[in-house]
């Protein structure tokens, strides 16, 4: 029996609405620790003998994401310094994305083309700059770009 009358079309736009909000919402609670597991080493892991520092650091992630991630930033700084970005030692745009004062030790890694799963190798360069992430209450939860 099918439903009828404008409720029923009322109600699936309300499911739809409501299902889609957990693309839109960012979660502190999940974004950050997962931004933390992500992007920072701290201090910096030193890879086992045979292996650079980005093919056993992206060897790990890549086995989370069951993928070749083709460029990832490492931050080698404390995770309370990391946080100030959101607070007072950043400058924040109205989309909460905010640029840090300060510059940090980084780790870029790329891969090199063309990648093979699940033996993607890395080239890794090492610099001090400064950093956009985007925050949420106080919280860094996506790193965005080197500046």
């Amino acid at each position: 029996m099918a439903l009828r009358g404008p409720c029923p079309l009322l109600f699936l736009t309300l499911i739809l609405l409501a299902a889609g909000q957990d693309d839109v919402i960012i979660r502190p609670t999940d974004s950050y620790p997962k931004f933390v597991s992500e992007h920072i080493d701290f201090p910096k892991t030193r890879p086992p003998t045979g292996l650079t520092y980005c093919n056993y650091m992206m060897r790990r992630l890549n086995q989370k994401l069951g993928m070749c991630k083709l460029i990832h930033t490492f931050i080698h700084a404390p995770t309370r310094r990391i946080q100030t970005i959101c607070t007072t030692g950043g400058r924040c745009n109205q989309n909460n994305e905010c640029d840090s004062n300060a510059p940090y030790h980084l780790t870029t890694c790329r891969v090199r083309s063309p990648p093979r799963p699940p033996n993607c190798i890395y080239t890794g360069k090492s610099k001090t700059r400064r950093i956009r992430v985007a925050c949420n209450q106080g919280l860094p939860v996506r790193f965005i770009r080197v500046l």
